[in-house]
């Protein structure tokens, strides 16, 4: 972090700390003093609780922190896909780094069309302002229950202090989210089904794919090509060899995998130039051009035989296979 980051970070702290905490405590008195004179006007109970003289300026400022919110919400949305692409829990897509220096800064097409989707949808299933602030409400306080999980993670893995002391912290704000996550039951069958429901998808999603995943390398792993079995069919591979260039996509970054064997055992006749291609993520921006593959010989130069090694990263950088000289 330089100096202007670390600049903007201590700016950000005070003014969460200075301005927005107690303007959210203030309001959130505020409206509570109000309820407890009006029960009748619970739904609307924000702007009704606004005096008349400050309506329209409160009310274009909540617009603005709607946008922002909003945004906020899409870029999480963002960086969470990419992490989990990264980890192998979603199946790939595009990630396009909108800026070549702000680490972390993405864009995905279908993730966004996606989300356009999902939002006509539950705006048209919807029709009102009560159900969806019902399915808000039950997103934001399971958020922050989660977070306060993972904040015991990091006391004790990143923090390296006390169980005694993770606990402590757990039992005094996982109380207060936990009773307020039982008085948000009752709205489940009023529109919280939603985000539940989306949640459990995306869950399904992830666990099949990264179960897949594991169990695709696993095989491949296991049953890989032996070189000393390469070597015994010799520079044609035992097979005809045609001119053209093919193509073997494959998660190893060693070895021959065992669709190799495969294509040799039932096919009559292959390329002349066989590339074994493996494709990482790189979580960077930006990646110069002489580092954007990787290209080894596998086996005796006759064979024809090659490996090229490339980093998945965004805005279609370093998605060809380029070939010099050298493969021949």
């Amino acid at each position: 972090m330089n100096g202007n980051q670390l600049h903007l970070w201590l700016w950000l702290q005070l003014a969460c700390t200075g301005i927005v905490y107690p303007s959210l405590v203030v309001g959130y008195i505020g409206q509570a003093a109000y309820l407890s004179k009006h029960l009748d006007q619970v739904d609307h109970a924000f702007f009704n609780s606004v005096p008349t003289p400050v309506f329209w300026p409160v009310f274009v400022i909540a617009t603005f922190a709607s946008i922002v919110g909003s945004q906020a919400v899409i870029s999480a949305t963002f960086s969470i896909i990419n992490q989990c692409m990264a980890l192998g829990c979603f199946p790939r897509v595009k990630v396009v780094h909108t800026s070549s220096n702000i680490y972390g800064q993405i864009y995905i097409p279908e993730i966004n069309w996606i989300m356009l989707v999902i939002c006509l949808a539950l705006t048209i299933g919807f029709r009102n302002t009560i159900d969806i602030g019902n399915a808000y409400g039950i997103v934001v306080i399971i958020v922050m229950l989660v977070t306060t999980g993972l904040m015991v993670l990091v006391i004790i893995t990143v923090w390296q202090r006390s169980i005694f002391f993770a606990l402590s912290f757990f039992f005094v704000f996982g109380s207060v989210e936990l009773l307020y996550l039982s008085t948000a039951f009752f709205k489940v069958r009023k529109g919280g089904w939603v985000p539940l429901a989306l949640a459990g998808v995306l869950m399904a999603i992830m666990y099949v794919w990264y179960y897949g995943t594991t169990k695709k390398y696993e095989f491949d792993f296991q049953n890989k090509v032996s070189m000393r079995w390469l070597l015994n069919l010799g520079p044609s591979l035992g097979i005809v060899r045609v001119p053209g260039i093919g193509l073997i996509y494959t998660d190893l970054v060693s070895g021959v995998p065992a669709i190799f064997s495969h294509f040799v055992t039932n096919l009559p006749a292959f390329h002349e130039v066989l590339v074994f291609v493996c494709m990482k993520s790189a979580p960077v921006p930006y990646v110069p051009y002489h580092e954007r593959y990787l290209v080894g010989r596998i086996g005796p130069k006759e064979y024809h035989m090659y490996r090229t090694f490339q980093p998945s990263f965004g805005a279609g950088w370093g998605q060809g296979i380029s070939m010099d000289s050298s493969i021949n």
